[in-house]
């Protein structure tokens, strides 16, 4: 009898031990994969400005690139001087919703024609943790012949789904990126009349996050 009253204990402790692991595996499995939350483009309607996160891509402080910036999944993602954190389309939408009309005068043809880009006037400025200040987009930017820097609401909406280059800022003015710069028309740094760089002097370190400002200039 004592022997049939021990082996009864010993599985009831058994099951008990079994039911506990049971539940603490449950209880792993339901905690969610933790995952990193992507960056946000920030709309603000009172000051009609679009805040853009990027991350500064040293490689074209010595390199030309007619990439101001570009979304890092887009096929020219590592082409610009800042790597975009936010997808174009959505960067396109965050535009309109601040009132910004795009000029959609630029098509691909126009890219060899030397014609200047169209749209709302964006004054385009980049902070980071640490600057304390705006610095003009312009003032980031080396150029082999400088001219003020004249960005616009291209809008380019149909091209940029279509060619999914991630272009969110051109440097010279573009039938594909959502803005450009009108101050050089199309096919200027093709045709060699103009090189960009990033300046080392200006910027943060590669890989520094920073937050682009396009604010509606009107």
């Amino acid at each position: 009898m004592k022997f049939k009253k021990l082996a009864s204990i010993l599985t009831a402790v058994v099951c008990a031990l079994s039911i506990t692991a049971c539940s603490a595996n449950k209880t792993e499995e339901k905690k969610p994969a933790e995952t990193a939350k992507a960056p946000e483009i920030i709309v603000n309607k009172e000051k009609k400005e679009v805040i853009y996160p990027a991350e500064v891509n040293g490689k074209y402080f010595t390199e030309g690139t007619r990439h101001g910036v570009v979304f890092k999944d887009g096929s020219n993602g590592e082409k610009a001087v800042l790597r975009g954190l936010a997808d174009q389309v959505k960067f396109h939408e965050a535009l309109t919703q601040i009132g910004a009309k795009p000029g959609n005068n630029l098509t691909l043809a126009d890219m060899k024609k030397s014609v200047p880009v169209a749209g709302d006037k964006l004054n385009v400025f980049v902070t980071w943790e640490g600057a304390n200040k705006e610095i003009p987009f312009a003032d980031v930017i080396k150029a082999s012949e400088e001219k003020p820097m004249d960005v616009r609401f291209g809008g380019n909406l149909e091209n940029a789904k279509k060619k999914k280059t991630g272009c969110v800022l051109c440097l010279d003015s573009c039938a594909v990126g959502i803005t450009s710069d009108a101050a050089y028309p199309t096919g200027a740094v093709e045709s060699k009349k103009v090189t960009f760089t990033g300046d080392k002097n200006v910027l943060p370190a590669d890989g520094t996050k920073v937050s682009v400002i396009f604010r509606l200039a009107k």
